[in-house]
């Protein structure tokens, strides 16, 4: 009977010593989640502020060509 109580006494102690190492490893795993989800927000900041430039290069380039239109046709009218 003694031994019986032994057993159960060191398969308790066994599972609550997995259990902790459970919580631990799931503790571990929240934080990396949530430094991955900071990651991830800075991430689509710094593409949201890519893309907004980029559109803004575009317009620039598109003004430019326009410019460079203008100015062109411009010196072809001033030959006739």
């Amino acid at each position: 009977m003694e031994e019986s109580i032994n057993q159960m006494t060191t398969m308790l102690s066994n599972i609550l010593e997995h259990h902790g190492r459970a919580n631990q490893r799931l503790a571990s795993l929240e934080e990396d989640l949530a430094h991955a989800k900071r990651e991830e927000e800075k991430l689509k900041a710094t593409i949201e502020a890519l893309e907004k430039e980029k559109s803004e290069m575009n317009a620039r380039v598109a003004l430019m060509e326009k410019k460079d239109l203008y100015d062109l046709l411009e010196a072809k009218m001033e030959g006739f």
